[in-house]
């Protein structure tokens, strides 16, 4: 597979092409891992945020991660399928369904978790505590999640 080989030197002076090549490279190995707990990687992301945000919606469950809407009603009804999530009225509207985690759905999401700090152990096991700091920092930066610092008055 591509990504499991080093990128090509031509490119690597270019952070955007490395920052898509590590992110496919531990994507590919995420999805392995997932694949033995009978998971993918869209799914744990969903069960993550549910566990952090009981109650979304469809709705803003699509927007949090990016997953199309058609597409999401596909992975809700397989995680509702599998015992995992349900669909609950939405006690203040009854046209919304909120989603919720089952505690089926909880104890699967916490062993993902445990397997995504071992790859993420993995990747960052090359790097210094303050490397990985630093690496954190920039990438929430550039992310857009870390406020830019105000520039120094001069």
């Amino acid at each position: 597979m591509f990504f499991n080989a080093r990128p090509p030197e031509a490119l690597a002076r270019y952070p955007a092409f490395l920052l898509v090549f590590a992110g496919f490279r531990q994507a590919g190995r995420m999805r392995a891992a997932m694949e033995p707990l009978g998971i993918h990687p869209r799914h744990f992301g969903v069960l993550t945020l549910l566990a952090g945000s009981p109650g979304c919606t469809q709705q803003q469950l699509s927007e949090l991660t990016g997953i199309d809407r058609s597409s999401m009603v596909a992975v809700l009804d397989d995680l509702e399928q599998r015992g995992l999530a349900e669909r609950r009225q939405d006690p203040n509207d009854r046209r919304k369904r909120s989603i919720h985690l089952t505690a089926k759905g909880e104890r699967l999401r916490e062993r993902c978790a445990r397997e995504a700090e071992r790859l993420q152990e993995d990747l960052l096991s090359d790097l210094t505590p303050a490397e990985r700091a630093e690496l954190l920092h920039l990438l929430r930066k550039l992310s857009g999640l870390d406020a830019r610092e105000a520039p120094v008055p001069g």
